[in-house]
């Protein structure tokens, strides 16, 4: 082991090992390649310090999962109670959702729709349950306060920006933007004021 690599893994618990490992692992490659005999030889722990920790993998990755959403979620949170305006938070809360999707492959985000993959797939469901409910309030309160057309339906609403949201992450759209910020900031501003200038 080179002597940076050992002196970086001194620094962590084997616990803190194997999630830094695994994730990297995971979310380059997806879970379903990578081996529990791979994340043990990455953060040089052996498999029964691997199965003192997690049941198995899913348990795993449901555990990054948690960790990676509980912070995205007090982000979130952060945005919304915030002082700025509707157009900014929206603006920051469309960053942080393609920040937090850019992070993954195309072959982790398959993976969820695998069909051993039920009890990842089941918990994922629930967070983004919990996303849309959350972005659902927040429209809702924006319309109360008038900072949202009042007319329109927010269930409409939040399927365009899914299907927005899948448009704008195909290779052509990206291909256009020099980076996340500045997609994300086109869509909120067409979101926000359509082809009109903002007031």
């Amino acid at each position: 082991m080179p002597y940076k690599c050992f002196l970086f893994a001194m620094k962590l618990s084997k616990k803190q090992q194997i999630e830094h490992k695994a994730k990297d692992l995971f979310w380059k490659y997806g879970f379903k390649k990578v081996t529990i005999e791979e994340i043990c030889k990455k953060a040089n722990v052996s498999r029964k310090t691997f199965y003192t920790l997690y049941e198995n993998k899913s348990a795993l990755v449901i555990f990054l999962l948690k960790e990676m959403t509980d912070e995205m979620m007090m982000t979130y949170n952060d945005i919304i109670e915030s002082q700025n305006s509707f157009s900014e938070k929206l603006e920051k809360m469309l960053l942080l959702k393609s920040e937090s999707s850019n992070q993954f492959s195309m072959e982790f985000v398959a993976d969820f729709f695998h069909p051993d993959s039920e009890d990842i797939l089941a918990y994922y469901s629930q967070i983004m349950q919990e996303s849309l409910s959350l972005t659902t309030k927040f429209f809702l309160n924006a319309q109360q306060k008038g900072e949202m057309n009042p007319e329109l339906d927010i269930n409409f609403v939040m399927a365009m920006m899914q299907k927005i949201s899948e448009v704008c992450s195909t290779p052509e759209m990206m291909s256009m933007f020099k980076d996340a910020e500045t997609m994300t900031r086109q869509i909120s501003q067409l979101l926000i004021f359509g082809v009109m200038p903002p007031k």
